[in-house]
């Protein structure tokens, strides 16, 4: 079928009536765009319906969050699990809230593991990257033949688009937190963070009273079993004096000078700096770049952990 045929006979003002539900969007657009888009039940690019999960919940750092829904398709491209699709009924919010945080929350889990989620209400389609923010791609159902080239390069068999993250890549915690909806309470409360033993990475200034620090984070939620992140803290200069004096006498100094002249910056080798405690709260800004939306988290206290050489009193 010609991609302009796709939907020409489809009566959008169903979409109106109250009996055209989740069910109905499934079989009347959804399945019909997934088999255009060249997947089938056969090998070797394959439709997995309701694929469910052996351990229903996501470690997010040390939080643990339910999985709650099962997304209606899991798609692979060449036997690899390449992206997730859910429907939702007419009425149902796609782009932000509950239904996305869970399908963000499917796309991350271990047992799924796919770069791109989307949702679609059968008004329209809306599909995300899980490093990026916010959704990638947002047309109308009655729009898709116009999209049709972009889809085949984002979601069809011989997608262009990649297939997962580059290697070595650490998605931002601050971000994953907020997709995932971890951020704040039900009463839009910030929950405040401390993270410990960070070995600080890049230190910047990003202007007179912003500076900003990056910082890998691996943590293990279970035994064996461990997440590996980017952190990203944003802080003020009042902040920046207090991180100053954590730092051993020779590296404070060296910090200081490079971020007293271009380019700003000073890159740590593994080792250099010591662990340090750091409490901050979540941001509410997400920043991006040519590989990677971040949201870094607002720093507002750092402390050095004791060295085993240290003398301690006991």
């Amino acid at each position: 079928m010609a991609a302009q045929d796709l939907f020409a006979n489809f009566n959008y003002s169903l979409l109106d009536e109250p009996y055209f539900l989740e069910d109905s969007v499934r079989e009347e657009l959804v399945a019909p765009l997934v088999a255009a888009l060249g997947y089938s039940a056969s090998p070797p690019h394959r439709i997995l319906r309701s694929f469910h999960l052996e351990h229903p919940y996501v470690y997010i750092g040390t939080v643990k969050k339910p999985i709650t829904i099962i997304p209606d398709y899991l798609l692979q491209r060449d036997g690899q699990n390449a992206w997730i699709l859910d429907a939702k009924g007419p009425s149902e919010v796609i782009d932000t809230g509950k239904n996305v945080e869970q399908a963000f929350s499917y796309a991350i889990h271990k047992e799924v593991r796919v770069p791109i989620y989307a949702l679609c209400n059968g008004r329209r389609l809306t599909v995300f990257h899980v490093s990026d923010w916010p959704a990638i791609l947002d047309v109308e159902m009655r729009d898709v033949p116009q999209a049709w080239p972009l889809l085949l390069d984002l979601l069809g068999t011989r997608a262009a688009w990649p297939n997962g993250l580059a290697p070595g890549f650490l998605p931002d915690f601050g971000l994953t937190l907020r997709k995932a909806g971890l951020d704040r309470d039900e009463n839009g409360q910030k929950y405040f963070q401390i993270f410990v033993s960070v070995p600080l990475q890049l230190i910047s200034r990003v202007e007179d009273d912003l500076y900003s620090a990056t910082s890998p984070y691996i943590q293990e939620y279970a035994p064996g079993q461990f997440t590996s992140t980017m952190l990203t803290f944003d802080f003020d200069s009042t902040t920046y004096q207090k991180l100053l004096l954590e730092l051993p006498d020779d590296l404070r100094e060296r910090v200081r000078r490079a971020l007293s002249h271009q380019p700003y910056s000073i890159l740590l080798q593994e080792g250099e700096a010591p662990p340090l405690t750091v409490a901050a709260d979540p941001g509410d800004v997400v920043h991006k770049n040519e590989t990677e939306s971040y949201c870094p988290f607002i720093a507002w206290e750092f402390a050095a952990e004791p060295r085993a050489s240290d003398d301690t009193e006991l």
